[in-house]
């Protein structure tokens, strides 16, 4: 009986540990499993900025939407050479408009695990300089707030775009508060992201100037459900950044910096240490004073472009401290208010529009010279016929005859 009994046991145990050993090895290879899926990047959407009927920033001799479409796609073809477990997938891959939701629902179809949008800034100050890379968030200074003012007025293209956009209007601040309340699951993922990719765009690309990391509200990020960026390249209307992004050499020195940080990046989070040593943006630890502020770059000696920076900084405090008069020419008066980069403003870049008690008034150019401003409105007066000088002083407009 003793023996039929031990035997019985012997058998139980036995039998146990088969199955938890089974348990055991079953649960570590589904767990496995679970890890490789969730950890590697197996897809990545490239996003060029702008297309067909909208050109984006426009420079003297280049458009914004040709140069954001080459690199995307020098882009795509080093990470296809290089990773065959990648598929790459483009929002565009030739001159046509896509919508800004469409272009991050086309990542969210495809399951993507990275969203990469590829911009060129522009800014009505020639001087500003540099690139700078943005996470989805809200904006922290006013400077941010109009970089993301300039790439959201495309949705003014789209057809019924207010009831599409939830009544969003790119143009009115109070819209922007719907980026406060936005909850980003991918902040972390995309904040190093941004990091490794500022890093390598400005200690190895051809455009020196480093506009930090930076957070606002991109349209086109924010459906977007994955880790994301916007990458603006550079400044169309700073001349000499103009010619170093028009050229085709460095159009490719970009896409290699890009995907250095992709290989970087990659590692990384495959790895499972992407969430170590997650950086801020420069909004959260400094005051960006105005959009032609430009930190310095991290390898530069350049005693010129220091003292060149901090030559407009103390001239925006003088400023600050002493309002001067300026001249502009008035083009558009109406009770509506309506995108500056409407078609009613004939691809005018520096529009800008001051709100009296029963209209709003849309100006145009900026000068300390009276003759400066009457030549300009004199030029203007084929589109605007109803165009006159106005002297601006602390917001407030008065006409000049």
């Amino acid at each position: 009986m003793k023996n039929k009994f031990l035997t019985y046991f012997e058998n139980n145990i036995r039998y146990s540990i088969y199955s938890l050993t089974f348990f055991c090895v079953f649960s570590i290879c589904a767990n496995a499993q679970n890890y490789v899926s969730r950890q590697q990047i197996g897809k990545i959407v490239i996003d060029a900025g702008h297309g067909g009927k909208d050109p984006g920033a426009v420079g003297k001799k280049s458009k914004e939407k040709n140069i954001t479409l080459s690199v995307a796609l020098k882009l795509g073809e080093l990470i296809s050479k290089n990773f065959a477990d990648v598929e790459v997938i483009y929002t565009r891959k030739k001159d046509v408009f896509v919508e800004l939701d469409e272009r991050g629902e086309i990542a969210n179809r495809n399951n993507a695990d990275l969203f990469i949008s590829i911009h060129v800034d522009a800014n009505s100050n020639t001087r500003a300089r540099g690139t700078s890379t943005w996470v989805m968030g809200e904006h922290k200074s006013q400077a941010s707030l109009e970089v993301s003012r300039r790439e959201n007025a495309v949705i003014t293209m789209e057809d019924d775009y207010s009831s599409k956009y939830q009544g969003f209007n790119p143009e009115t601040p109070e819209s922007y508060i719907i980026f406060k309340l936005l909850q980003n699951s991918h902040m972390k993922e995309s904040l190093k992201l941004a990091d490794i990719v500022q890093n390598e765009m400005v200690t190895q690309g051809p455009i020196k100037g480093d506009r930090s990391v930076r957070q606002a509200g991109f349209l086109v990020l924010w459906k977007a459900a994955m880790p994301r960026i916007l990458i603006e390249l550079g400044f169309l209307s700073n001349l000499e950044e103009e010619a170093i992004l028009i050229k085709d050499e460095n159009q490719e020195k970009i896409a290699q910096n890009i995907f250095s940080a992709f290989c970087k990046y990659k590692e990384q989070y495959e790895k499972g240490n992407i969430t170590e040593d997650i950086p801020q943006t420069a909004d959260n630890h400094e005051s960006q004073k105005e959009n032609d502020t430009v930190k310095i770059d991290r390898n530069s000696d350049s005693i010129k472009e220091k003292h060149e920076v901090k030559a407009i900084e103390n001239n925006m405090s003088a400023n600050a401290a002493a309002p001067q008069k300026t001249y502009s020419v008035q083009i558009m008066a109406i009770k509506k208010l309506i995108p500056t980069t409407a078609r009613d403003f004939k691809g005018r870049k520096d529009v800008k529009y001051v709100k009296t008690e029963n209209y709003y008034k849309y100006i145009t150019g900026n000068f300390t010279s009276l003759t400066e401003a009457r030549r300009l409105c004199q030029s203007l007066q084929k589109d605007f016929k109803g165009a006159f000088v106005v002297a601006v002083e602390e917001n407030r407009l008065t006409p000049v005859r």
